[in-house]
């Protein structure tokens, strides 16, 4: 029988470890030293407590496999302000978090890990950890206190909108992402408030109806909101107010108070004011748009009169600047026009109905109670130079004073001589008859180029001398 035999061959297995050894062309040998680095995640959310979680990264370095190794970390949030939001484990590596982060006060943190020796030397190379964090949507829109803006009133508005300001808010959250792209809108309060617009991206405020009147309103308080998310529901909103102050421009024609006027002044009277004549607009008081300038267009072609603006009550006041006489003159018929300063803005169509306008105005003339006057001041005599044709005290002329009112004769006077050198002359005081006191002498010191002076007045009721200055002229001769 044949016998079958089993042959039992054992292998034995060699392990074997492999080394991966790094060469130089110095012929040293180097080994490469490992060191464990678990990734932390790339970004940690704001607002978000963390604290109790084990470990939010992981260092470790293969050295401690030889020798015991101590972890820490240094940068802003390890020994750095803050001081200790982040900390590690010495042992173990742990990297943990001990606070809630705010992206808007710190962004990102960049840490070294370090890993030493007892003796305190570095055992590896210190380790870059870089946290991120990422925002959420935690900040509103804030704005600059106090903007404030101006614009004319009649501005344009439609496809020509007139920008009036723009307004500025600013979102805390992270640039160039929703949380901070900012949506302007205008919070109607009251039908003034549509008079204006937005620009819902840029924040320009603009005029958004052409009836904006600073006589009717002039000035308008918005309330302004800023969206973030670009206004997407849920987002964060902040307002502010804005002041927009509207402009005069002259867009309202002067007036006066009445359709016409009446006057007075006494004759023989200059600088004095004759009548104030009140203008009425409804332009910003005390500027050009206001202050009305006054001409007379019409009745003053003599000049008794000139018109002028009292600049505190926009009144026009006409001054006599040209004696009037009664006697020739009783009543005047002045037109007077008004205008502003400032050119007239034409945009406008109010009150245009009365540019150009001619007001009349009646200037009466007061008789003043004047005494005698002689008409004309000098009278001229002349005397034949042949004595046999002279007769002393013989009447060689009467000059009689007239009374101013009635232009006759005066009554209730006196006359006489108030200059008569060579006593030539003898006047009589009641019927001023003037006669010859002597022959009068051709060659007498007392002539001026032959002609001799004397003045004589006339004098009512004895009391004051009315009227004087007048000359009573001899020509002894003939008329020189």
């Amino acid at each position: 029988m044949a016998r079958v035999e089993t042959v039992v061959i054992l292998l034995p297995f060699i392990l074997t470890f492999i080394c991966v050894v790094a060469v130089e062309s110095g012929g040293l040998n180097l080994r490469r030293q490992k060191r464990e680095w678990i990734i932390p995640p790339k970004t940690l959310k704001e607002n978000v407590d963390y604290s109790n979680r084990e470990y939010i990264a992981k260092i470790r370095s293969d050295e401690q496999y030889k020798s015991r190794v101590t972890y820490s970390l240094t940068g802003i949030g390890a020994d750095q302000n803050p001081v200790n939001l982040f900390t590690v484990n010495p042992d173990k590596g742990l990297v943990r978090i001990h606070g809630i982060l705010d992206r808007e006060k710190i962004a990102s943190y960049h840490l070294l890990g370090v890993a030493k020796y007892n003796n305190g030397s570095r055992a590896e190379k210190d380790i870059e950890l870089n946290i991120f964090v990422e925002d959420q949507n935690d900040c509103p829109p804030v704005f600059v206190f106090g903007q404030s803006g101006s614009v004319n009133e009649s501005s344009a508005a439609g496809m020509y909108k007139t920008v009036v300001m723009k307004v500025t808010a600013t979102d805390a959250d992270e640039v160039n992402t929703l949380h901070s792209q900012i949506y302007y809108s205008i919070v109607e309060k009251s039908a003034s408030d549509k008079m204006f617009a937005i620009n819902y991206q840029t924040g320009e405020i603009l005029v958004r109806r052409t009836t904006l009147d600073r006589e009717t309103q002039d000035t308008y308080t918005l309330t302004v909101k800023g969206s973030d998310m670009n206004g997407a529901f849920g987002g964060n909103t902040g307002t502010a107010e804005v002041v927009i102050k509207i402009l005069d421009i002259n867009d309202n024609i002067p007036t006066l108070e009445k359709e016409s006027y009446e006057g007075s002044v006494e004759e023989n009277t200059v600088g004095v004011e004759v009548l104030r004549i009140k203008a009425i607009d409804l332009d910003l008081m005390y500027t050009e748009n206001w202050l009305s300038v006054f001409t007379i267009i019409t009745g003053n072609e003599a000049g008794y009169f000139n018109i002028t603006t009292d600049a505190k009550t926009n009144e026009g006041i006409i001054w006599i600047t040209k004696a009037l006489d009664y006697e020739e003159l009783k009543v005047l018929n002045l037109a007077i026009r008004v205008s502003n300063k400032a050119e007239y803005y034409f945009g406008s169509s109010k009150g245009l109905e009365d540019m150009g306008k001619a007001y009349p105005i009646k200037i009466n003339v007061i008789n003043q109670k004047e005494g005698p006057k002689f008409k004309p001041t000098v009278k001229v005599v002349t005397i034949s130079e042949d004595s046999s044709l002279v007769t002393i005290n013989k009447v060689i002329t009467t000059y009689t004073a007239i009374d101013s009112d009635t232009l006759q004769i005066a009554t209730n006077v006196r006359y006489a001589k108030i200059y008569d050198e060579d006593h030539w002359l003898i006047i009589d005081e009641k019927t001023a008859e003037i006669k010859l006191n002597k022959l009068p002498d051709r060659e007498s010191k007392y002539l001026v180029n032959g002609t001799y002076y004397a003045k004589i007045i006339a004098i009512t009721t004895g009391k004051s001398a009315i009227q004087n200055g007048h000359r009573d002229n001899s020509h002894p001769g003939g008329r020189l």
